[in-house]
């Protein structure tokens, strides 16, 4: 059976044919060598999903439906200085489904995130790869711990084993947050016996509250 690709372009959607930028149209004749009449599925990124077909620069709308998110979790990550690392954190995070990211501003963390554009092609990528309805939302501005509504939850060691019921979880730097920078009241998580690089933390701790 040949590949059906998966393609995200912008709503709004008025006409029966939505157009394609150069870039898709250029990926999919040249690089997929896919042919007019071809079938493609297509999404907003905002929960509608369509089965169409590749037509002239464009693909002919067909069957839509309207999907629900996968999860509603908001991940807050200090964010690795190794810019690889990032990329990685942000395309699993997408292809898992978290609704949001919160880079979060901390004492131990280098505190350098790529710029937003370059963070949004990774999440365009990692959800026409994974074939989502849904683009992650990323926070255009780093937060700390104070900015953040009450409810969430600290992936840290020696925290309680069992999964919490929150919506949002947080993950401090490589080494640890400083001693005076986590609340002393604040709920916090224990993922397991060893110590998890940040993007490992994140995609444990997410597959969890997903119920994985």
């Amino acid at each position: 059976m040949k590949h059906i690709p998966h393609v995200v372009v912008a709503a709004p959607w008025v006409n029966s044919t939505l157009n394609l930028s150069v870039v898709q149209s250029r990926h999919l004749s040249k690089v997929l060598r896919m042919a007019h009449g071809d079938k493609v599925t297509y999404t907003d990124g905002l929960g509608t999903m369509g089965k169409g077909v590749l037509g002239q620069h464009a693909i002919e709308r067909g069957d839509e439906e309207t999907l629900e998110r996968p999860t509603r979790l908001t991940v807050v990550v200090a964010p690795p200085a190794n810019k690889d690392r990032q990329r990685f954190l942000v395309e699993k995070m997408a292809e898992l489904g978290v609704e949001r990211l919160v880079w979060l501003d901390t004492l131990h963390g280098k505190n350098r995130v790529s710029s937003a554009s370059k963070v949004f092609s990774w999440v365009l990528a990692a959800t026409e790869q994974s074939r989502g309805a849904w683009l992650m939302e990323v926070a255009p501005d780093l937060a700390t711990l104070g900015d953040l509504e009450p409810g969430w939850v600290v992936c840290h060691p020696g925290g309680e084993r069992s999964t919490p019921n929150t919506t949002t979880v947080v993950i401090g730097p490589e080494g640890g947050f400083a001693k005076e920078e986590l609340p002393d009241h604040s709920q916090r998580w224990d993922l397991g016996p060893t110590i998890l690089r940040v993007e490992t933390a994140a995609i444990v701790a997410v597959a969890k509250l997903s119920g994985g």
